[in-house]
């Protein structure tokens, strides 16, 4: 699986190659494993971006590109027409798209990208699925997708086609070896615990069922008394009553006992981020680590959370590492931080008067000049182009003007992270890169 990012600055100037000697716009790199070509981008053609998704998402991930012709491949760039849809895109709705075509869900990245002056190509980068197969729901004909129901597509070379059998199979074998280790490690743990001393928690019933079918509730008033311990480290108070707890135990705000559900409050990446924005004070830090790693998405701080909880970085790593979780957020946070990538993006272009990147770029300049541009809040769009500039400052930029960033990052979450989910993207990038540039020590 790739980093992380796959819109680094690296990634973006090694996505193609002009060949300067054979024409204008002419390209040396050819479609492949990892790469398709398309001209213009219409929302219309899900059905045949959603075919080779599925496919890059089977195999190793890649890069839908579009503003390429083909025979001869030639950069000409998005039409006008195509850079206002490409850079509107609704991903809720392009992802509920996707996923009314294929399952398990994809995960996929858009961003535009100049190349030369009136030249911008639209970039979709899908991630290497975490649980294969991604398996076609429905039959898709419009747009030639020739999608049936129950295929599999998988990526080979320059070709998208259905899978053949030695690729399903290690699909399948790594499958089921993923279940394998995951239940070896409870059974080890049962071992550990003793088959007598050992219980099942029951998550569909809200219940733990002890060795002998018992079920064990526990009442408000015996919770707010009970002091967690963790093994190894017990001093008992004679008539102190505690509860010895071998595992993590999740922090929650409230339990509801005497029905059926139990109801928590829980950590959340949404808590994770705004805790981060007003710089909480945690007791808690190596809690909202494993938070990151099993939640929805990598993109959040976690080198502020890692110093509230006294870890270097091999111990961050290693607290990771022994997250049980069948998140794709928990690779991703491991390469994230085992890269050392810093979640710096390019500049924003001064080779395009789209109305967008003048907007970032205007943000940009004044960032990196030290001024903390006024942003209209109450503008989601504006609001989103803010945060992608901040994204692409450096370090000492940022920690120059952080002060001032903090109260505008935290009204963006206010505003309009619930609503919109271009800003709340842009918000969790932005955190990031902050978190790296103030936190991200990699000699800790």
């Amino acid at each position: 699986m790739r980093d992380l990012d796959p819109f680094g600055q690296d990634e973006l100037a090694d996505l193609v190659h002009l060949d300067e000697g054979a024409g204008p716009g002419r390209l040396q790199t050819r479609e492949g494993t990892t790469k398709e070509f398309k001209e213009n981008f219409t929302f219309g053609s899900i059905g045949a971006f959603a075919r080779t998704m599925a496919a890059f998402a089977n195999a190793r991930g890649g890069y839908l590109i579009f503003g390429v012709t083909d025979n001869p491949r030639t950069v000409t760039g998005l039409s006008a027409a195509s850079i206002a849809r490409f850079d509107s895109l609704d991903q809720a709705k392009f992802t509920q798209n996707l996923n009314d075509i294929f399952s398990p869900e994809m995960h996929w990245e858009a961003t535009l990208y100049e190349l030369r002056p009136g030249r911008a190509i639209g970039v979709i980068y899908t991630h290497e699925a975490e649980h294969k197969p991604v398996i076609a729901r429905k039959n898709v004909n419009e747009n030639n997708a020739g999608i049936r129901e129950g295929d599999i597509l998988y990526r080979y070379h320059s070709r998208t086609e259905r899978i053949k059998f030695p690729e399903l199979r290690q699909i399948l074998d790594d499958a089921k070896l993923r279940e394998q280790r995951a239940m070896m490690r409870h059974v080890e743990a049962l071992i550990r615990a003793g088959a007598s001393n050992a219980a099942v928690l029951d998550f569909g019933a809200s219940s733990i069922h002890g060795p002998t079918g018992q079920t064990v509730l526990m009442d408000e008033e015996l919770v707010s008394k009970l002091s967690f311990i963790k093994k190894g480290e017990f001093e008992e108070v004679h008539g102190a009553p505690t509860l010895r707890v071998v595992g993590d135990v999740i922090p929650v705000s409230t339990l509801a006992v005497g029905t059926q559900e139990v109801v928590r409050e829980a950590l959340s990446p949404d808590i994770v981020l705004s805790d981060f924005l007003t710089r909480a004070s945690v007791g808690n830090g190596e809690q909202y680590v494993r938070q990151i790693a099993t939640g929805t998405t990598a993109f959040l701080p976690v080198h502020y959370y890692r110093i509230a909880a006294g870890l270097t970085n091999e111990q961050l790593l290693e607290t990771i590492e022994g997250v049980t979780t069948r998140s794709v957020s928990k690779k991703r946070l491991l390469e994230r931080i085992r890269t050392r990538n810093s979640m710096q993006g390019s500049p924003p272009s001064t080779l395009t008067q789209h109305a967008s990147s003048v907007a970032r770029r205007a943000h940009f300049d004044r960032l990196a000049a030290g001024e903390v541009p006024e942003v209209a809040l109450d503008d989601p769009l504006d609001s989103q182009y803010f945060l992608q500039a901040i994204g692409s400052l450096d370090d000492d930029s940022i920690r120059l003007i952080v002060d001032d960033l903090w109260p505008l990052l935290h009204a963006c979450f206010d505003r309009h992270y619930a609503s919109s989910s271009r800003v709340a993207d842009a918000l969790r990038r932005a955190a990031c890169r902050i978190d790296a540039a103030l936190y991200g020590d990699v000699t800790a």
